[in-house]
């Protein structure tokens, strides 16, 4: 009976317009972003006396600080912070005495005169064309206001809460943004190892479709919710509910078949729009002389993005069943943006964000650190998706019996 149920379900998203709405806006989105020549050079590996081999996180006290001084002085600059609130940008604007004020907190942790540090920094971009975009980034990425040699990590951090405190919420002065965001220069060596181990671990597949799991899982954020909330309320349209309610099939099996299908249905075209992106980088791996992950298009998305798609997909059937509107759109809009606008690193930190972020072509060394804190979150992630559906299910059995929504009733109740 299940089976049977599961079948008819998958002909039923076949049948639906927006199905393959959800596959063109899918796959034009990830064949525009996934197709970026400088990839094919970094897969090739390091050569000697290059200009560049990359960045590298830091951990390094000195340059966390280095590197949050440095903004701090070029935001006091221009007399402007950036800030993400709750998730959305906000522009703030300190008054005069806030700015005096943060200009002697960069001289206290420095030991040097505001005038001195502007000069050391007209200084240092006097070195680059800043017209050249690459020499530009380098010149960002580098730029450094280093701490007088005194300074200890304490008293850096307690005037960095008094940055925040002027600033408010939401800046790159908080812990957790200016000690997941500093970063160093690769040298050949380091390019050289970190090369060696992706073609050990990764075999170029591995390392792509890390980078396809990252565009993938921005859209995965909430384009799986269409599918379910269409779905839901497909039995409203059609007047079906009281033949549904008096069928003798379990709720459980009713609302598991659906949400099996539809979060099969929705996973498929991801499996395949990676099978097809990642063909042209197994032939670069054989152009290379090593074997390329052939499966990495398959277990790459299973972990990282399947759990996505569960949670998505089981939300939009409770909120929906809940209901009978499409509140949930919103819901996971917000949630999305939200998280986009609160990234504090587009490489790892993955904490319990639901769009997983690595937004790069290797870093394999830093993966492979990471990879626990990665199979605990989406372990999590599927238990909650679990969760949440077994309550859809419970809430299905109620209007079995009842005949209406639990908003239906609370709204009928205020008049």
């Amino acid at each position: 009976m299940f089976g049977a149920l599961f079948g008819k379900e998958c002909k039923q998203i076949l049948k639906s317009l927006v199905y393959y709405f959800y596959i063109l806006v899918l796959a034009l989105f990830l064949s525009t972003q996934l197709k970026n020549p400088d990839w094919i050079e970094e897969i090739e590996g390091p050569k000697p006396n290059q200009e560049h081999y990359g960045m590298k996180e830091t951990h390094d006290k000195n340059v966390i600080m280095g590197h949050t001084l440095a903004s701090l002085t070029e935001e006091i600059g221009r007399e402007s912070f950036s800030t993400y609130p709750y998730g959305f940008y906000k522009g703030v604007a300190p008054t005069k005495d806030e700015l005096a004020t943060m200009k002697k907190i960069i001289e206290s942790c420095t030991g040097k005169s505001w005038d001195r540090i502007l000069e050391e920094q007209e200084k240092y971009y006097e070195q680059f064309d800043m017209t050249d975009m690459s020499s530009s980034i380098m010149a960002s990425e580098n730029y450094q206001v280093k701490p007088r040699e005194d300074l200890t990590y304490a008293d850096f951090q307690k005037n960095m809460e008094r940055v925040t405190k002027i600033i408010g919420k939401g800046s790159y002065y908080e812990k957790e943004s200016y000690e997941s965001g500093a970063t160093v220069p690769m040298s050949y060596e380091e390019a050289l190892k970190e090369y060696e181990t992706m073609r050990k671990h990764d075999r170029v597949t591995g390392a792509y479709m890390r980078l396809f799991c990252d565009y993938a899982g921005i859209m995965l954020a909430f384009l799986p919710m269409f599918l379910g909330v269409t779905r839901c309320l497909r039995d409203q349209r059609a007047v079906a509910m009281q033949v549904i309610h008096a069928k003798s099939v379990s709720s459980a099996k009713i609302i598991l078949s659906r949400y099996l299908a539809n979060v099969f249905m929705a996973f498929l075209p991801v499996v395949l729009i990676g099978f097809i992106l990642q063909l042209p980088y197994c032939y670069y791996a054989h152009t290379l002389g090593f074997q390329p992950d052939y499966f990495a298009f398959l277990t790459y998305p299973i972990v990282w993005l399947l759990p996505e798609i569960m949670v998505v997909m089981s939300l939009a059937f409770l909120i929906t069943e809940m209901t009978d509107k499409i509140f949930v759109v919103f819901i996971q809009i917000f949630w999305m943006l939200a998280e986009e606008f609160t990234t504090v690193s587009l490489a790892g930190h993955f904490g319990m964000r639901l769009a997983l972020r690595w937004n790069t072509i290797g870093a394999t060394q830093d993966y492979l650190a990471q990879r626990q804190d990665l199979y605990w979150n989406r372990s999590i992630y599927t238990v909650i998706a679990v969760l949440l559906i077994a309550f859809c299910v419970v809430i299905y059995e109620k209007k079995r019996k009842e005949g209406e929504s639990l908003y239906a009733k609370i709204f009928k109740n205020r008049h």
